[in-house]
């Protein structure tokens, strides 16, 4: 059992070759700026660790969490429109294409906030996801700030997309824990 509970940061790194030089195994999340990452990864691990912002864009490195002394909780960059888009879309792209192929990465955990029509960056990077054959956990995200209609609308636009298998996340108890052991067993 992982004591998701017991999570440490422990560095942030601008690509891969500054990452842990230890063995464990990592667990990128992922996702266009805004959609929550370290809200989520906050309720993940019970504590304040991760910086969430009202603006998008501010992650610009890869921040690695040690978890229970088991795995890296990896918080990476959010993909997607920001006021310096060009730069760091063609930096995230680099950084992803380069981190798919890193053995250590067991899984990604995509957050999608279907409040919102997915764009066609939204569409090419879930294929690109799919391709690499890493293994892929989708997280529907903010769905605490959805009525019953939306949240019916947010499932029907993730089976338009093919992602017939998702997890939910109001940042209750029941879905952290839903989410958590869905991570436990992507290890």
């Amino acid at each position: 059992m992982i004591d998701f509970r017991k999570a440490r940061f422990v560095t942030s790194a601008p690509d891969l070759a500054a990452r842990p030089k230890d063995e464990l195994p990592a667990i990128l999340m992922v996702g266009r700026s805004n959609v929550g990452k370290s809200t989520l990864i906050n309720a993940l691990l019970g504590q304040k660790i991760a910086f969430s912002s009202k603006k998008a864009g501010k992650t610009k490195l890869l921040n690695y969490f040690e978890v229970g002394s088991r795995f890296y909780l990896v918080d990476s960059p959010g993909y997607g429109s920001t006021s310096y888009a060009t730069l760091s879309t063609i930096n995230f792209a680099k950084m992803m294409e380069a981190y798919v192929k890193e053995p250590s990465l067991k899984a990604i955990v995509l957050l999608l906030d279907l409040r919102r029509d997915l764009g066609k960056d939204d569409e090419s990077f879930i294929r690109y996801l799919e391709k690499t054959g890493v293994k892929m956990l989708v997280v529907l995200t903010k769905v605490d700030q959805m009525n019953q209609s939306e949240r019916h609308k947010a499932e029907m636009r993730a089976k338009a997309l093919g992602i017939n298998e998702f997890l939910e996340s109001d940042l209750s108890t029941k879905s952290v824990a839903k989410i958590r052991s869905a991570i436990a067993n992507l290890l």
